[in-house]
């Protein structure tokens, strides 16, 4: 049974689903009930996951009904439903009892400090006052990172520089909305910028053993608004690096009960070599990673996930050695999508190019991952030429707005 299978991510993991040949159910969030159904899906139930409560009953009592022998989400939102669904059926899944343990931000880093991983200096706030209050004591000092304790995709966060930053950054936080309608966690997580080059890591955890498949580097945009875009992948650090953030990882995962599931890390490594855990999801990596690990690695990693939930075993051994690169041109400016000029072509090197926001339609200013229009993905024999590739092509594309109003 599959949670919310809208999107590219969780549609990979629906036709890896409906590959295995198992009757495959899925649940839909209510509001979504016209959209279309794969004929290829047996049953679907409508969810109200704005209460993870009633939103587990409903699935629990579906899936009793169907003898489902499964539950799998990528959305991050749905991770604590799944945990709980999963431990009510006595089905593989994540510890039920840390199920916000990965989802809110404060949990998770109260989590990690108490097992000794290395996070960055944290407070949760409600108001900016308390923030002035350890600017006074010099307990915190700019620049500081300013997000919410439960959203997701680079919404609502801001790296903010200077005293008079800061109100701004507050609002921004307080504006955001969840989705499905759940009620996020009102307060205001303040942590210190940690300065370096920025990667996730791919992790696979089946019975509380966890195996890393790659580590991926991240572009980010500068500024106040740090927007993913770009991932290469696997990134090719040395092994005394690579080990390093791997036991970091490793513990994460254990720390935020993470037992039967992929977990998407980011860390950053510091100027002087230190790694640092900024955040874990149990869940496979958004940003079409499933595909750059097909490409790269060939390795199905929505397979795995399915594997896993089934209580199967999972062979996860590369059979391709090479380096795939994924980049996507932003948004200028919040207002209408005129053009996309400059994608470039697919053909050698350059397997997928594609426009994902529809011409004519409202586009997000560039402070979060909605202000992504599309993307490209180029292949490469080193990691090297992957990059410089990619990022030619990017600089050939040009993004055309119409601001709001005209």
């Amino acid at each position: 049974m599959l949670l919310d299978v809208s999107g590219p991510d969780r549609e990979d993991l629906l036709k890896a689903a409906i590959a295995t040949g198992h009757e495959v159910y899925t649940a839909t969030p209510r509001g979504q009930a016209s959209a279309t159904t794969p004929r290829e899906v047996a049953g679907t139930v409508v969810v109200d996951f704005s209460s993870y409560e009633a939103a587990v009953s409903d699935i629990v009592a579906f899936a009793r009904s169907r003898r489902v022998d499964a539950i799998v989400t990528v959305n991050e939102f749905l991770t604590p439903v799944a945990a709980l669904a999963c431990a009510t059926l006595g089905l593989p899944g994540n510890d039920a009892t840390l199920a916000m343990a990965a989802r809110n931000k404060i949990t998770m880093v109260e989590r990690l400090h108490v097992a000794g991983v290395a996070v960055p200096s944290t407070i949760a706030v409600t108001g900016e006052e308390e923030v002035y209050d350890h600017l006074r004591r010099q307990t915190f000092s700019f620049p500081l990172v300013v997000k919410p304790a439960e959203n997701a995709g680079s919404t609502g966060v801001s790296v903010v520089e200077r005293l008079d930053e800061l109100t701004a950054a507050f609002q921004r936080v307080r504006l955001q909305r969840g989705p499905y309608g759940i009620h996020l966690d009102p307060r205001v997580v303040v942590q210190e910028y940690i300065d370096g080059e920025e990667f996730s890591v791919e992790s696979l955890t089946q019975d509380g053993q966890t195996e890393h498949v790659c580590i991926t580097k991240k572009q980010t945009t500068s500024g106040a608004y740090r927007v993913e875009t770009g991932h290469t992948l696997p990134s090719n650090l040395d092994p005394i690096a690579r080990q390093q953030v791997l036991q970091q990882v490793t513990m994460a995962a254990a720390a935020t009960g993470i037992r039967n599931s992929w977990s998407h890390c980011e860390v950053k490594r510091k100027p002087d070599g230190a790694w640092v855990v900024l955040e874990i999801a149990p869940r496979i990596g958004g940003g079409r990673i499933t595909l750059l690990t097909s490409l790269a690695l060939e390795i199905d990693m929505a397979g795995a996930a399915l594997a896993v939930a089934l209580g199967q075993p999972v062979e996860l051994a590369p059979t391709r050695r090479a380096f795939a690169a994924i980049r996507r041109p932003l948004a200028p400016r919040g207002g209408r999508l005129l053009a996309v000029q400059g994608m470039p072509c697919t053909g050698v090197n350059v397997p997928f190019s594609e426009v994902t926001t529809e011409i004519g339609a409202s586009v997000a200013s560039p402070d979060s991952n909605s202000a992504r229009v599309g993307y490209f993905i180029v292949t490469a024999t080193d990691e090297t030429s992957a990059d410089q590739r990619a990022d030619e092509l990017l600089r050939g594309v040009s993004v055309i707005v119409e601001p709001q109003g005209n």
